[in-house]
């Protein structure tokens, strides 16, 4: 009788490459990992160089940065989906003036925003304590060419172009890293560590033009981009509600908690996120396979289905990891955060939660539908409303937060199960 005999390592490897949704996953996650290494690398650099209170402005102009540029996410979606649905129809051609209205429409609402801020830079440089004035006007500029450079990206993104996706987002953390030094070492102090946060996404921000040069002139026919604010909506939506799940427990547990507890429930959700932030991984991959298949009418739902068991698997793994090592997962906080080991796996368990829940989301979102808004909606609102009334402890929080997240996850299930298995019509 024949014998089944395992795969070698040779035949496995192969297998990977072959696999789209595997191999853009470990991809963008290994570019994620490379970029976020040497985010922390930058932050060592400058406050090496700057002492802690040069290093404190750096530190305040990114959580600014952070802030003026949170409609990135928005575009990096919309541009996604309709550089996946030129892909799809064979429309490359078109797809330059649509990028360049997209962008177009930034700069329309990004540049007056952004000049606001420069006339109001001396009092926001008093406020915060800024003893350079010009450091929010670079501020200001880096906030503008941060968004542009979101919006080829998402055109990497939708092209499945994972190695140029996460190639560009290495020029971007290492070039900042290496200008901020460069610019430090030379003088320029605090400005120009500030600088780097500018020109750093002005880099990527060409070398992305140049890794799209293939689609064609600019003057090519233009696309159609129809529904295209109606989906912005849609996507800022999504990034709005999702955000606000695994944010709004930790403010509320530092209202309603003592200190130390509150800074015990901090510790456990930070950690808790690592799973979340692989799941956006996956997502990011899934997002322009299906947004391609569903707009050549082809089966896609395979894809959303072995990309919902690897983000489980994800976070089973993670589950197991917080269980066995907590000392371990705990070690960069100290000693006196060892009363976070508890609460570890369950955090694990709940952020596990939403995670699959965005991944579904995102399948929402890759083929234009508005199903989600009404559980993602009342998600929100239940955790509020839930940790409002329960919250004599941090175990109570967080069942309350697992509910929420529970239920969540349930109806989007649901809404998917309805197309996937055809109780309603397929969406588009």
């Amino acid at each position: 009788m024949p014998t089944d005999h395992p795969a070698s390592p040779l035949q496995l490897a192969r297998r990977f490459r072959q696999d789209p949704l595997l191999r853009n996953s470990a991809i963008y996650l290994t570019g994620g990992l490379l970029a976020g290494l040497f985010g922390y690398v930058f932050h060592f650099v400058t406050g090496r160089l700057l002492g802690p209170a040069g290093y404190s402005v750096v530190a305040a102009a990114i959580a600014a940065l952070s802030l003026v540029t949170l409609p990135s996410v928005v575009l990096q979606l919309v541009s996604a989906r309709y550089t996946s649905v030129a892909a799809a129809t064979g429309k490359l051609a078109g797809l330059p003036p649509l990028l360049l209205r997209i962008s177009g429409v930034t700069l329309l609402f990004g540049v007056p925003l952004m000049l606001l801020l420069a006339a109001f830079a001396p009092a926001a440089a008093r406020f915060f304590n800024i003893p350079d004035t010009r450091v929010v006007y670079v501020l200001a500029m880096g906030g503008i060419v941060s968004l542009l450079v979101t919006i080829t990206r998402g055109a990497l993104q939708g092209l499945r172009r994972f190695f140029a996706l996460s190639g560009n987002a290495l020029v971007d953390a290492v070039s900042r890293v290496l200008l901020a030094g460069a610019f430090v070492a030379a003088g320029f102090g605090i400005l120009g560590a500030v600088a780097a946060l500018m020109l750093s996404p002005l880099i990527a921000y060409l070398q992305s033009l140049y890794l799209l040069r293939h689609l064609g002139a600019i003057g090519g026919n233009r696309e159609r981009a129809d529904g295209l604010g109606r989906y912005a909506l849609l996507a800022a939506t999504a990034g709005i509600g999702v955000t606000y799940l695994f944010t709004v427990d930790t403010l509320l547990a530092k209202h309603y908690l003592d200190a130390t507890e509150a800074g015990i429930y901090a510790a456990a959700s930070v950690l808790g996120r690592v799973v979340y932030f692989l799941g956006l991984t996956v997502a990011g991959v899934m997002f322009p396979e299906v947004a391609t298949l569903h707009a050549r009418n082809e089966a896609h739902f395979h894809v959303v289905d072995r990309s919902f068991l690897l983000v489980s698997a994800m976070g089973v793994l993670l589950v197991i990891a917080y269980a066995a090592m907590p000392g371990l997962v705990l070690l960069p906080y100290g000693s006196s955060f060892t009363p976070v080991r508890p609460y570890l796996t369950v955090f694990a368990v709940a952020l596990t939660l939403l995670a699959l829940s965005n991944l579904v989301i995102n399948y929402f979102l890759s083929v234009a539908r508005s199903g989600f808004v009404v559980p993602l909606f009342a998600a929100c609102v239940l955790e509020t409303v839930l940790i409002v009334l329960f919250h004599s402890g941090i175990w109570q929080i967080i069942a309350m937060v697992m509910v929420s997240l529970g239920a969540l996850l349930a109806a989007t299930l649901l809404l998917y199960c309805g197309d996937r298995l055809g109780w309603r019509p397929a969406p588009g």
